[in-house]
């Protein structure tokens, strides 16, 4: 039954009716708590796009590896965004797996972060066809590159941004929570997820969310400020159900939809999820009831 239900909801999600059925392994990481750059270092790092690397950019390009930085942040050696928007990815090609989630290495552990490694054949050829393109120069576009696999028993979806539809990915998972959307959100302004998660704290379901203090004037918090605290956070995550687990570098923002180069990746892992849970609930706990000025 389990297998006919991932089939089933992959055929729906994506639209394929044939999707890798593969072995692998996720691994997750909150990088304000364990160091994700000592943790990376110790990887066959084979290429990156990073939208900020700090002192750790010199050091790859030291050791060879293929690095895309956004055009603000350049590093000697190192392929540079250019054109409108941000290269504001956060993901390695390691061989054979893929690192991804919200963290900069420049922030080593200062904020709450989240990184993400996934061994997938299929993820990663998509992280690896996404990186080439970076790395020949092309920014803020190009070819459609979505995947998806199931990894031991586990739907994995990969999309880059503008050119797969981040956004919509985002509302295909949200429109099917039926008993919680947990979310932590460092830039939250989309209008649209900002009313679909308002939407379904009206149907009843636990909505809850964490919000950085930077709140832009179109902010989401303040439609969602009685769902939601406040406290420094860096992580673009939302968690449906307590199984369905969204990550990457995408903030839910207009610019991170339509312009950044960006990625998103959605796992249906309940164990995946329920560390991002555990996450959400410190957070939640150690964040403020009230507005901060």
């Amino acid at each position: 039954m389990r297998w006919l239900t991932l089939l089933l909801l992959t055929s729906c999600v994506s639209g394929m009716t044939s999707i890798p059925i593969e072995q692998g392994s996720i691994a997750v990481f909150f990088c304000d708590q364990v160091d994700c750059e000592h943790l990376l270092l110790a990887e066959n790092i084979e290429g990156c796009a990073m939208y900020n690397t700090g002192t750790l950019g010199a050091m790859l390009v030291d050791q060879d590896v293929q690095l895309v930085v956004d055009g603000e942040h350049r590093v000697k050696g190192a392929v540079s965004e250019r054109g409108e928007g941000l290269m504001h990815n956060k993901f390695c090609v390691l061989g054979g797996k893929v690192w991804t989630g919200s963290w900069n290495p420049s922030q080593r552990m200062t904020l709450p972060n989240n990184a993400v490694i996934v061994q997938s054949p299929t993820i990663t050829a998509a992280y690896q066809a996404e990186l080439d393109e970076l790395l020949s120069g092309v920014f803020h576009g190009g070819r459609k590159g979505s995947a998806n696999a199931i990894v031991n028993g586990s739907l994995i979806e990969a999309f880059f941004c503008p050119e797969d539809g981040c956004k919509d990915a985002v509302i295909k998972v949200l429109k099917g929570a039926q008993k919680s959307v947990h979310f932590m959100t460092y830039s939250f302004t989309d209008d649209d997820i900002g009313k679909l998660v308002e939407q379904k704290a009206r149907e009843g379901l636990d909505v809850r969310g964490v919000f950085d203090p930077r709140k832009e004037s179109h902010s989401e918090y303040e439609r969602l400020a009685a769902l939601s605290r406040i406290t420094k956070v860096h992580h673009k995550v939302f968690i449906v159900d307590g199984q369905i687990l969204v990550t990457g570098s995408y903030n839910p923002t207009r610019n991170g939809d339509e312009q950044n180069d960006e990625n998103v990746l959605i796992i249906h892992d309940e164990r995946v999820a329920e560390l991002f849970e555990q996450e959400f609930e410190r957070l939640w706990n150690e964040s403020q009831k009230t507005d901060v000025e």
